[in-house]
């Protein structure tokens, strides 16, 4: 996907969200937990080739498993907010390769305390995040 059909934080910022861009432009951060529930599975094809991202906040968005097709291609993502989403103990399989993330949020979503601790054993180099 080339830059000129990637989401602009202009876009974003019309919709409640906010962003933070480095130098060239490219998304650096997206902010979509104001947003709210009109930030879904299908909105989230939107960010389809951001290939810079770092940091993600989805929480309070109507998010499932189905997203992470598109989130587990943002293979610079550092930091992942799922917090308060409908993300179930499904979607921890594909988190599970999500390597490059350093921070997980999972609080207040559908996933398992059971689930959260075998997904702690495998990414040992992730903080993650989940409160029952």
């Amino acid at each position: 996907m080339s830059d000129s059909n990637l989401i602009t934080s202009e876009q974003i910022e019309s919709i409640g969200g906010q962003t933070r861009r480095f130098k060239s432009g490219l998304l650096h951060t997206i902010d979509l937990g104001a947003s709210g529930r009109i930030i879904n599975d299908q909105w989230l094809q939107n960010l389809r080739g951001q290939a810079k991202l770092v940091e993600l906040n989805l929480q309070g968005t109507a998010i499932t498993d189905q997203a992470l097709e598109v989130l587990s291609t943002l293979t610079s993502l550092e930091t992942l907010d799922l917090s308060a989403t409908a993300v179930t103990d499904k979607a921890l399989e594909t988190l599970g390769t999500m390597h490059h993330l350093i921070v997980l949020s999972l609080t207040g979503s559908k996933v398992t305390q059971e689930k959260v601790r075998e997904l702690r054993a495998s990414m040992i180099n992730t903080r993650i995040i989940h409160v029952e």
